[in-house]
């Protein structure tokens, strides 16, 4: 084990800007994935997104090269054992994070501190099992995560005070403000950004107003730089709807039972950016087509196609 080391293990979006952001720190990181395809296509992604910084003048190729030499990639989970830190970004399903962490707890020196970027899954119950839960916590990073300066840590009920401490130093090593949270499914964010987006749908459901002009009034009005329509397929539409079901199931409250409208997108493939069209459309680069907001009367459109 590595007191330099910082391990993640998922190479998707989250997990990408992990590393990105861990390496550009200054530590080492290792970026295991279970998917060949799905590392491969995670590291080029880093690169590229390194590479859009270099093109905006935030960062030198000197400097770009001197981060990618810190990472390195495996589809070997023993290689987790070089870590001191391990931080989970896989997708939000209870078994799938609770079976992650019995490997890793099996893995790991007992000493390594265990973390879940789970947003809305309590921490105790991922880590039930595990024969140190004392060392596991909750760590919740916001996307993008190069740029955003948070981080909501969250202990679960066995997490010990000095790995609650030792998450809280890393948290500051990397630039980000730390806001700690009980152990509750949605920390803080998640649970107050989810019942917006779902009213905004709701709105925009109803034909008060259109995409644009929902966004612009939740922008404008309450300083926010994304509306909520625009954050949705950002997030991607189907992740808000397992979101809010996720947090349904925990907490029976009304504001989290997902409008009809984000149902019928997800089956019509209206998944937001990953898919080039959501709430509204994008081109190949990510970025929103202009005036390309769904407009009230396409809905049926989208509910069959």
């Amino acid at each position: 084990m590595s007191q330099k080391v910082v391990v993640i293990y998922g190479a998707a979006t989250m997990g990408q800007e992990l590393v990105q952001a861990v390496a550009t720190a200054g530590c080492e990181v290792i970026l295991i994935d279970h998917s060949e395809e799905k590392l491969n296509t995670g590291l080029k992604k880093v690169e590229t997104a390194l590479d859009s910084e270099i093109a905006r003048w935030g960062l030198t190729s000197g400097e770009k090269r001197a981060i990618m030499s810190r990472i390195k990639g495996t589809t070997d989970i023993r290689e987790s054992v070089k870590g001191w830190l391990v931080i989970e970004t896989l997708k939000e399903t209870l078994d799938v994070k609770r079976q992650l962490f019995k490997e890793l707890d099996a893995t790991c020196n007992p000493a390594t501190i265990i973390a879940s970027n789970s947003a809305t899954i309590s921490i105790t119950e991922i880590a039930a099992g595990c024969k140190y839960p004392e060392r596991t916590i909750a760590m919740h990073f916001q996307s993008p995560i190069p740029k955003v300066p948070l981080v909501e840590i969250s202990r679960g009920l066995k997490t010990s005070d000095e790995t609650f401490a030792t998450a809280v130093r890393f948290a500051k090593m990397i630039n980000k403000n730390v806001v700690s949270v009980y152990d509750c499914p949605g920390f803080i964010t998640t649970r107050i950004i989810l019942p917006m987006i779902n009213q905004a749908v709701k709105v925009l459901e109803e034909g008060t107003a259109s995409c644009e002009q929902i966004d612009t009034a939740m922008k404008l009005g309450f300083g926010l730089n994304a509306g909520p329509l625009a954050l949705a397929d950002k997030i991607g539409v189907d992740t808000v709807v397992f979101y809010l079901e996720n947090l349904y199931g925990e907490t029976f409250d009304q504001s989290y039972l997902p409008a009809k409208l984000l149902k019928k997108m997800v089956r019509a493939g209206y998944k937001g950016v990953k898919t080039s069209k959501g709430f509204y459309k994008y081109g190949s680069d990510g970025l929103r087509l202009s005036a390309s907001g769904l407009r009230v009367e396409q809905l049926s459109q989208a509910q069959h196609q």
